[in-house]
This record gives C-alpha cells, sequence and structure tokens, in this order.
C-alpha cells in the first residue's frame, strides 16, 4: 500500500515538474535529464514511468487539455445568460492557457499528426455536444434582437482566436509592445478586455 502511494506521489511530482519545464521551454526545448534533476529523482526511474520524453509530454497534454475542455462543455451547457457566459469562457481560456501556455502550438501539431485522438478527447468531455446548446441560444438572441446577426461558429471562433493568439505571441508581445510589464498580468487582465470587446461587437444598443 505505501508503495503504491509512493508511487502515485512520485509520478505526480513528475507530472508538475515536466508541466513546468515544459511551460518554459516548450517540447523541444525541454530535456529528460532536466526534469528529473528538477523533480530530484535519477533519469532512470524518470524513464520507468515515462519511456520516453513524447510520452511524458503526451501525459501533460492529454491533462492540460482536459483542463482546458471540461469546464468549457459545462459553460457552454449551462443556463446562464450569454454575455455572461462569454464572460466566463474568456477568463476559462486564460485562466488554463497562462498555466499552461504550450498548449496552442502542441493542439496544432496534434490535430495535423493525430486529428483522430485530438477529437475523441473532445467528445469525451462532452464539448460537440454542448457547444449545440450554445448555438441555439445565440440564434435566440438574434430572434430577440439581443445581439447582431451572427454565425454561432464564428463567435466561438472569435472568442477563440482572441484568447489564443497573445498567448502564443506571448514572447514577441513582451519584446515589443510591454517590454516594462510583466507580460503574465497583463495576460491575466485580458479576460475581462476581451469579453468587453466581443459582447460590445455583437450587442445591440438600446435606444
Amino acid at each position: 500500500m505505501k508503495e503504491n502511494k509512493k508511487s502515485e506521489e512520485t509520478q505526480e511530482l513528475i507530472l508538475k515538474t515536466a508541466k513546468d519545464i515544459f511551460a518554459q521551454k516548450g517540447y523541444a526545448g525541454a530535456r529528460m535529464q532536466e526534469i528529473a534533476d528538477a523533480a530530484g529523482i535519477n533519469k532512470a526511474l524518470l524513464h520507468y514511468y515515462y519511456r520516453n520524453k513524447e510520452k511524458l509530454f503526451e501525459q501533460v497534454f492529454e491533462g492540460a487539455i482536459r483542463k482546458l475542455l471540461g469546464p468549457m462543455a459545462s459553460f457552454l451547457a449551462d443556463d446562464s445568460e450569454l454575455f455572461a457566459k462569454i464572460r466566463n469562457l474568456c477568463h476559462h481560456y486564460y485562466g488554463v492557457l497562462i498555466e499552461y501556455p504550450f498548449i496552442p502550438i502542441f493542439v496544432l501539431n496534434e490535430a495535423s499528426a493525430n486529428p483522430d485522438r485530438f477529437l475523441r478527447l473532445m467528445k469525451f468531455e462532452g464539448v460537440v455536444e454542448a457547444k449545440e446548446k450554445t448555438r441555439m441560444q445565440i440564434q435566440q438572441y438574434i430572434r430577440e434582437g439581443k445581439i447582431r446577426p451572427i454565425d454561432p461558429r464564428e463567435l466561438l471562433w472569435n472568442i477563440m482566436s482572441l484568447c489564443i493568439f497573445p498567448i502564443v505571441s506571448r514572447p514577441v508581445a513582451g519584446e515589443i509592445l510591454y517590454p516594462d510589464e510583466d507580460v503574465t498580468e497583463v495576460l491575466k487582465k485580458r479576460a475581462d478586455q476581451v469579453a468587453d470587446f466581443v459582447i460590445q461587437s455583437i450587442k445591440i444598443q438600446s435606444v
């Protein structure tokens, strides 16, 4: 029993350490020896749990993508009003992507190399079914004259783009746009800014 608990704790330590190093250096820049050293274990033990860097990265990625998609499905499926839902989605995206900044690039690679597995993850988390409820809600708001006509798919895509691109361009933004500021703090503030921008772009103002 103690051995099982120790094994679980070791795996959790490895995943946490790997997440931090992948976040800092990306997949290409991270080294298994560096992860082992940071976790305080030898490289042989690291390879015992995870045969190679690709397997370890996949484990970290799958945990991160479930963290990203699980609550997203809940937001899309709940009964909150549309503008609150948009704000919740923006906060969720930024919260997870700041913690796991390597997700966008890996998703692009994964979607090209192994689209079936990525789609299975999305279906497992219920996103495919949940977005249908939000689609109907958007159409209802259009009929009621609360928002301008917009394809629900375009609205969700716009939200994703405004949340994901700043994470991808973070190193460039830090050098060019915010050289004297903490870019992480700037990104944390963007959730509400993006939500306000999206809402104002579709909301029909009452006269």
